[in-house]
């Protein structure tokens, strides 16, 4: 029987410009050599990796009025009938200026500001997985609409620090934090002390250690080596191998480094889930990496 996983969050179009000359002075104009428009946000790149997995995948979240959108969506695999369409905002934006060595970001929420409207529109699920940072009462209500739930809400500093939150996290099957995040909801540095503390706070997490890997429980297991070309998405396409690899039964090493391949292998391409491997090129990493 086929698994049922929804994703959850918000949503945005991601116009990415690249090959600027200089930067501009104010007044000034800069002309790219390159513009790439693309899917982006934490929820549709995981679904986007979970649905090149193999798995049927319902996103949900706030939408404008976006023909284009949603033929994109449907394009990289994920089921579009449960999107929340805006009526007067349109889809959230983001510009991103691609120079050497660094990246700037200007983004427009647009109808990411109901998206907690959207969570309510959640059809039920064999799992979901949220990609946004919902209020508590919210989020204790989400976790009774799936078998299991996962979450990645991202960095938002005071949600991570609100004691309700973090009481509402215990009901949650995977919180997976990055490393920043992991410690301002902790208050620790150490991976280990992290780890420590979250089971103290009876939140069951699996923390993104970027380049060191991942941990969960009491169990590290490193990341491969690959030549990035882009890191957007990283840690959502981590989400969506784990989150497979858990589905499918296996023990938490074997969670982890499958989180830890997706989520390299995603960087070898532009956009947040282009590089995300088939399930073919995984199964020939992991019999590579042990």
């Amino acid at each position: 029987m086929a698994i049922r996983i929804v994703v959850a969050g918000e949503i945005y179009i991601d116009q990415v410009m690249s090959g600027f000359p200089a930067w501009p002075r104010p007044g000034e104009e800069s002309f790219a050599s390159s513009l790439t428009r693309e899917v982006g946000g934490g929820a549709p790149h995981t679904g986007v990796g979970l649905a090149r997995l193999g798995h049927d995948v319902t996103l949900v979240g706030p939408v404008g009025r976006d023909p284009w959108l949603r033929a994109r969506l449907a394009e990289l695999g994920l089921r579009t009938d449960a999107l929340r369409e805006h009526q007067t905002e349109p889809t959230g934006t983001t510009v991103a200026v691609s120079m050497p060595g660094e990246r700037t970001f200007f983004t427009y929420r647009g109808a990411n500001a109901d998206v907690e409207a959207a969570l309510k529109n959640i059809p039920e699920a064999d799992h979901l997985h949220i990609g946004a940072a919902c209020n508590p009462d919210l989020l204790g209500w989400l976790c009774g609409r799936a078998k299991s739930v996962s979450i990645d809400a991202g960095w938002h500093p005071d949600w991570l620090r609100d004691p309700p939150v973090q009481q509402a996290l215990r009901a949650v099957t995977w919180f997976l934090p990055n490393e920043i995040e992991a410690s301002e909801i902790t208050g620790e540095t150490d991976p280990v002390r992290i780890m420590n503390r979250f089971k103290e706070l009876a939140i069951p997490a699996a923390i993104k250690l970027g380049p060191a890997g991942s941990m969960a429980n009491d169990v590290q297991i490193p990341s491969i080596d690959v030549q990035p070309v882009d890191t957007t998405g990283a840690g959502d396409c981590f989400d969506a191998g784990f989150v497979d690899a858990w589905l499918h039964g296996k023990p938490i090493a074997e969670c982890l480094r499958q989180g830890n391949i997706c989520g390299a292998l995603s960087t070898r391409e532009m956009g947040g889930m282009n590089g995300f491997p088939t399930r073919q090129e995984l199964n020939q990493w992991q019999s590579n990496s042990h």
